[in-house]
């Protein structure tokens, strides 16, 4: 297993190195001595920004090694290529290392401070460092302060749009939050987009005025993905429209073909640093926001966890303070009833009926404390079930209270101990609403299934819920109800009663159907 992960983690860097490093002498590049990518450095830079400091080595050993396989797979790859790469490799760690101590635990492109400072180190520094280490190893192929400012800007381009892509990358693998817009229907229509994209630029557009606005044809579709995909696809999609921009224009194709070779180059090279940063700052605001929801989620998640297990507490508590009342307290007023059954006995019979008064006193405070109790857990579910259980519950609240109930239980399967506890619960907190705010005189609980699904409702004829009454926060009741029914793997819903008051809905799986994914969550 270990090994598998290990696999897992530096295959695809092996893998891009290599191919970064065969690129530039497979696919031929008309008029151009340099290369219009470079992918190796940039893709390292990424790949060690979103990796823990422990795994470092892997990485570098794995992009190290596909650096060194290109030497058997491409014998054009000279020596001096591979030892740049390697080099490079080097300043990349350096580079990296800064970062993340600048980093501190913080994500690396969402904070506007942080990104001016991956702009300044990564799209800066680092290719000028990167320039003037190639220009030393290939000193022959550099032969003007034109071809070094060249790779210097294929460089910054190449780190701008590699690094953003694949970081973002790795962190959507990491959180399932963030790859929510990742469903079929979406990528096929990506996909469709980008078609009609490469049909757009590779028409040969005659009239001067049409082919620079091409160049603005991307950005909508740039901003369709940052929404759909977030900042990870946003970043890919930005690099596959600058790798096809700068393509087509080698080949006098596109918005970016109108000049000689190396021209038409720096024009793609210049629209894709000033598109990639305003992507960039863009995507850190999206990112921002998404970090934000992501964060309230777990926080909501803590808090369920915490209420989950309060209720559980509760419930134990309940149990205990019941068994106490009916094992301790009720017993000991037993035997005193049966000490002043034998003390009636000796008294006069003008006194005995003052000690029968205090009996049946006695036995009605006794009764109230079975009550109670039988409220607090009631037992009769473990033995007779749910529906049992709910409706003595509703003839005993319809003799004792004006609250009139009408219970219709269809429930076929046996939900188990806790489902069927939380349902009672549900059932108890609903209606010890409707008695305190509801006015009501007629409430009606039914609980039913449908399909897959168990169906409880609640309605009264009440006064219902004020317009106001839904901007104010729920009270203990309602949370308790609502995450009695997250417990039970469903949800609760507040809705009008078509008898006039308030309804309340609860919708579950039936234990045994529930789907695996949500069972997971």
């Amino acid at each position: 297993m270990e090994l598998r992960r290990l696999l897992l983690r530096t295959l695809p860097l092996l893998a891009g190195c290599l191919l970064g490093q065969c690129l530039p002498y497979l696919i031929p590049q008309p008029g151009v001595s340099l290369h219009l990518f470079w992918l190796p450095g940039p893709l390292l830079l990424g790949w060690l920004l979103s990796l823990p400091l422990h795994q470092w080595r892997e990485a570098l050993v794995a992009a190290t090694a596909g650096s060194l396989l290109a030497l058997l797979l491409v014998p054009a790859a000279a020596y001096a290529q591979v030892l740049t790469s390697l080099g490079e490799f080097s300043m990349v760690a350096m580079f990296a290392w800064a970062l993340v101590r600048w980093q501190q635990q913080r994500p690396l492109l969402e904070g506007y401070r942080d990104l001016t400072l991956f702009l300044l180190m990564g799209c800066v520094l680092l290719p000028l460092c990167c320039a003037w280490w190639y220009a030393l190893a290939n000193g022959a192929r550099i032969s003007s302060v034109q071809d070094l400012r060249g790779l210097a800007l294929g460089h910054a381009v190449s780190y701008l749009l590699v690094v953003p892509a694949v970081y973002n990358l790795g962190r959507c693998f990491r959180s399932p939050q963030r790859r929510q817009g990742w469903h079929l229907n979406a990528a096929a229509l990506a996909s469709v987009l980008l078609a009609l994209l490469v049909l757009l630029w590779t028409v040969d557009w005659r009239d001067g005025v049409v082919t620079p606005l091409l160049s603005l044809a991307p950005v909508p579709i740039l901003v369709w993905a940052l929404i759909v995909f977030g900042v990870a696809g946003a970043s890919v999609g930005m690099l596959l429209v600058a790798a096809l921009g700068s393509v087509l224009g080698q080949y006098g194709l596109g918005p970016f073909g109108f000049w000689s070779p190396e021209r038409n180059l720096l024009t793609a090279q210049t629209w894709t640093i000033g598109t990639g940063l305003a992507l960039l700052f863009l995507g850190a605001l999206s990112d921002q926001k998404m970090s934000s929801r992501i964060k309230l989620h777990r926080a909501y998640q803590r808090l369920g966890e915490v209420t989950g297990r309060m209720l559980v507490v509760q419930e134990e508590e309940r149990t205990r303070i019941a068994r106490d009342l009916h094992d301790d307290i009720n017993q000991s007023l037993a035997a005193i009833s049966i000490r002043m059954s034998a003390l009636r006995h000796q008294l006069p019979d003008r006194e005995r009926p003052i000690v029968t008064e205090l009996q049946d006193q006695l036995l009605a405070v006794s009764n109230d404390i079975r009550s109670i109790s039988h409220e607090l857990h009631p037992s009769i579910l473990r033995f007779t079930g749910l529906a049992s259980a709910l409706d003595a519950f509703c003839n005993k609240r319809n003799a004792r209270g004006s609250l009139r109930l009408c219970c219709s239980i269809d429930c076929a399967p046996r939900l188990g101990e806790d489902s069927e506890l939380s349902v009672f619960r549900i059932v108890q907190e609903a209606l010890n609403n409707v008695d305190r705010h509801a006015r009501a005189s007629v409430a009606d609980v039914r609980i039913n299934v449908q399909g897959n699904d168990v169906v409880l409702r609640v309605d009264d004829d009440g006064v219902g819920m004020s317009s106001s009454g839904s901007t104010r926060a729920p009270g203990l009741g309602l949370i308790s109800m609502e995450e009695r029914a997250r417990l039970l793997g469903g949800s609760l819903q507040v809705s009008q009663s078509p008898l006039g008051g308030t309804r309340i809905e609860v919708r579950f799986p039936v234990p045994g159907t529930r789907p695996q994914a949500a069972a997971a969550q």
